[in-house]
């Protein structure tokens, strides 16, 4: 579960995405994932249960910064022929950014 924010790794498999990781939010699992360029993952099934307490932090910011997550996750895969459209998307994501959340 990319949310749940539970998730184990080796050392080696750090020491892969060293200067590459950017531990942002409660998704460094799936950051790792990437940016450390995993082999193989495997789903341990856990089980949730009712919130007895507290409330939920999956609000519409986290939701876009978990969207702005992936841009970046999928563009350090896949870089761009174009620096030019790269430099346009982040002006664009800024100015999003900047309209629904400040």
């Amino acid at each position: 579960d990319p949310m749940s924010g539970f998730f184990c790794t080796t050392k080696t498999v750090l020491k892969r995405g060293e200067g590459r990781i950017n531990p942002i939010g409660f998704k460094i699992g799936l950051e790792l994932m990437v940016r450390c360029e995993c082999k193989s993952v495997a789903d341990v099934p856990i089980t949730f249960q009712d919130r007895v307490a507290g409330e939920s932090k999956l609000t519409t910011k986290q939701n876009f910064l978990y969207l702005m997550q992936l841009a970046g996750l999928y563009l350090d895969r896949h870089p761009l022929k174009s620096s030019l459209l790269l430099l346009l998307v982040a002006l664009l994501c800024t100015l999003i950014v900047s309209y629904l959340f400040y």
